[in-house]
């Protein structure tokens, strides 16, 4: 069996008459964490969109399995998923639960736990802080355990403490609960730290993979890497 638990083959998408990804291919392995990397207006969104089946292509195909052949659960927070802000974390959660058909409590505390709003108690999410608030995106999306997870700027506004707490818990998500991580993010040195492998989009196709092992053997960063490909259209 492959080890790619996450496939997209010659994926591309229009909108009008603009392509906004022209024959994209993409093979995420089971356990890694894959960093995706662009400017602005790159198609990241609209091709995380698509890797998670909230929106259709027009050219390509899209397959997620697991490797021993099974279909893999996939889930995301992309578009920052709104939240019931009167609630406490635990309603959010159960609301959640009750949308997707679950109804062991124990999945919830569990969720809540791993990303430590366990103990929030009655707060309301309209008192948490971003990062909190963040977290607790992250647990809505891990309620279902999900095989791979897909996060769009998920560091987003957060202030250095928070940026340090997430890239603690994405590791933890990876290494200890065995969970696939697709990453976009704009903070290059964050991904440096976290990804084992980046792909670069520029102008709507991937015009280069590559894993952080490459970036620290050339002496470089990532933020270089990623300059010198998309200025020389490699």
């Amino acid at each position: 069996m492959s080890n790619y638990i996450l496939s997209a083959e010659r994926i591309s998408k229009k909108y009008g008459g603009t392509a906004v990804l022209r024959d994209v291919s993409m093979n995420i392995k089971s356990g890694e964490i894959y960093g995706l990397i662009g400017q602005n207006g790159s198609g990241k969104t609209t091709l995380l969109r698509i890797l998670t089946g909230l929106i259709n292509v027009h050219g390509g195909s899209v397959a997620a399995r697991n490797p021993d052949g099974s279909r893999c659960k996939v889930s995301a927070v992309i578009n920052s998923p709104s939240l019931f802000l009167n609630m406490s974390a635990y309603q959010n959660m159960k609301e959640q639960s009750i949308l997707v058909g679950i109804s062991d409590d124990a999945r919830i505390e569990k969720a809540l736990q791993t990303v430590g709003l366990l103990r929030s108690g009655k707060k309301p999410v309209k008192n948490f802080s971003l990062g909190m608030a963040q977290r607790l995106k992250l647990a809505l999306a891990l309620i279902e355990n999900p095989d791979i997870l897909i996060l769009d700027e998920p560091a987003n506004g957060l202030d250095p403490n928070g940026i340090s707490e997430l890239r603690e818990l994405i590791t933890h998500m990876n290494r200890s609960l065995g969970i696939t991580i697709l990453i976009s993010s704009h903070i290059l040195s964050e991904l440096e730290q976290t990804a084992t492998r980046i792909g670069i989009l520029h102008d709507g196709a991937i015009v280069k993979e590559l894993s952080t092992h490459d970036v620290f053997q050339n002496g470089g960063t990532l933020e270089e890497m990623y300059l010198n490909c998309t200025r020389s259209g490699q």
